[in-house]
């Protein structure tokens, strides 16, 4: 876990190791994170326990720690048991009494579940408490999909609402990236920009970041489009009927995504030829 950690440059790290052929829990986090205007909350990692036989030790042990907490406080992971038969789709109903054993501490900590994005079966959420709620009136939750894996990731933003202060062009900004200097449109516009026109050197640099602005947009935005297509086709296909999921299309869709999320991570954002309409 150690390497996972710095791969994903995160100072800490709990480990649980696994039991068994089950896989291990983790959870790694960044220090001297603060939120803006002394805002703070308690946040918890739960995993319910698997068996159903042994799910309201589980329930018990979220109590305790409520009893401590109470306010201000969020919880995050795998409860291993839903709110209503509603949120799954496909295979047998959970029994109602699994069902209301969760309700019933839900309520009794008065939490609220945030985010209404489709998941096959919601085992994985995050729960608030309602004075947090009114502390962060623009968080916001939702599902990312994995190309790499069929197991989706949760996003919880405290500010994923939040309107955006001021609009912008991004034709106008740019941020220059290493592996332009082995783009040949990219060094064609600075030559262009630093020989042409202006005089003086802001003159010349106004005028290359104008040039590079409008062709970085331009090349992200076809980018994104290729990304947001395949998102949308994984999506549908994962959203379908279990009698019509098809798992080799959902596999080679996942593989050419990674791709494209690979070469965008890396700088390499331009050379993209390969085709996803097919």
């Amino acid at each position: 876990m150690a390497s996972i950690r710095s791969k994903c440059r995160e100072e800490g790290c709990l480990v649980v190791n696994a039991i068994g052929q089950s896989g291990g829990l983790a959870m790694m986090w960044k220090d001297g994170i603060k939120l803006e205007n002394n805002k703070s909350f308690h946040f918890t990692g739960f995993y319910g326990n698997t068996d159903p036989n042994k799910r309201q030790s589980s329930w018990d042990i979220l109590r305790k720690v409520g009893d401590t907490i109470r306010e201000k406080w969020i919880i995050g992971g795998d409860f291993n048991a839903i709110l209503d038969n509603a949120e799954k789709v496909g295979g047998r109903r959970k029994p109602n009494a699994l069902i209301d054993d969760f309700r019933a501490v839900v309520d009794e900590l008065s939490l609220n579940k945030e985010g209404d994005a489709f998941v096959k079966e919601r085992l994985d959420r995050f729960l608030i408490s309602s004075c947090n709620v009114a502390c962060f009136p623009f968080m916001a939750t939702k599902v990312i999909r994995q190309f790499a894996s069929d197991h989706d990731a949760n996003l919880l933003d405290i500010e994923g609402r939040k309107p955006k202060e001021q609009i912008t062009d991004s034709r106008l900004n740019f941020r220059y990236d290493v592996y332009w200097a082995k783009d040949k449109e990219a060094k064609n516009i600075i030559k262009n920009a630093w020989h042409n026109g202006a005089v003086d050197i802001m003159g010349k640099i106004i005028r290359m970041g104008h040039g590079l602005g409008n062709w970085q947009y331009q090349k992200y935005k076809r980018l994104r489009k290729q990304i947001g297509t395949l998102q949308m086709k994984i999506n549908n296909i994962i959203d379908e009927q279990r009698s019509k999921y098809d798992g080799n299309k959902l596999k080679d869709l996942r593989l050419k995504l990674g791709k494209l999320l690979d070469k965008e991570e890396q700088g390499d954002k331009w050379n993209i030829d390969e085709g996803i309409h097919r």
